[in-house]
């Protein structure tokens, strides 16, 4: 992956007329297996996440993640008070990564799954809160004049997945997120459910979309082999 970003910052250089030749043009590089570091957290798992959370405010940044397919922090933290339609069971998430590409919201449906726990925040929101996970908390720390970081959700979260009796796995909030696209996967088009989750087909195919053991038994009838 270094050697991938060296080359694009060598090319823009060229391009810019800055240097006469990239360095690393002829240097070949070998794309990592995305697949290594997936993990689908399972329904039960989820459940435990949730009991162990320490708040009604990290069980929602569960929920949104896991059920609502939200990235985290970023549209997490972005979601506000004002963007739950309850009327019609929808909820306009704001996609700070992709507003460059004009695609800066998306609207998404109020999961079934997900639904009573915005309702909890919803009902212990205080006079004046805009945004769902309350804006003092972790706002100001995770939206820095560089952009979006952490601001110790991961840490935090750490402790929760501890806590819950479970190991902590690679890209934490990341294989959640994937998971909720996997359960939609299995139900509706892909092309709808990417709409929601925002991202591709593609990317879905490649970073998110798993295939699990209940997935292969279903579809076959037997124990798949090992």
């Amino acid at each position: 992956k270094r050697v991938q970003f060296a080359r694009q910052f060598f090319t823009y250089a060229v391009r810019r007329e800055w240097i006469e030749r990239n360095p690393f043009a002829d240097i070949s590089h070998k794309g990592g297996d995305p697949q290594k570091r997936q993990r689908y957290i399972t329904e039960a798992e989820t459940s435990r996440l949730i009991d162990a959370a320490p708040n009604w405010g990290w069980r929602t940044i569960i929920a949104l993640a896991r059920y609502g397919g939200l990235r985290t922090p970023s549209e997490t933290l972005s979601l506000r008070i004002a963007d739950l339609d309850w009327e019609h069971g929808a909820m306009t998430v704001i996609s700070p990564k992709t507003e460059g590409r004009g695609q800066g919201h998306r609207v998404v449906p109020m999961f079934a799954r997900l639904r009573p726990f915005l309702e909890e925040a919803w009902n212990m929101a205080e006079e004046g809160q805009t945004h769902v996970i309350p804006e003092n908390l972790y706002l100001p720390a995770a939206h820095g004049p560089h952009g979006w970081v952490n601001c110790n959700l991961r840490t935090t979260f750490e402790k929760i997945v501890h806590r819950a009796g479970l190991d902590p796995w690679p890209r934490l909030f990341h294989a959640l997120r994937a998971s909720a696209e996997s359960d939609l996967a299995r139900e509706y088009p892909i092309t709808t459910v990417c709409k929601w989750i925002g991202n591709t087909v593609a990317i879905a195919a490649r970073h998110y979309v798993q295939v699990t053991d209940s997935d292969f038994q279903r579809a076959s009838g037997a124990v798949r082999p090992r």
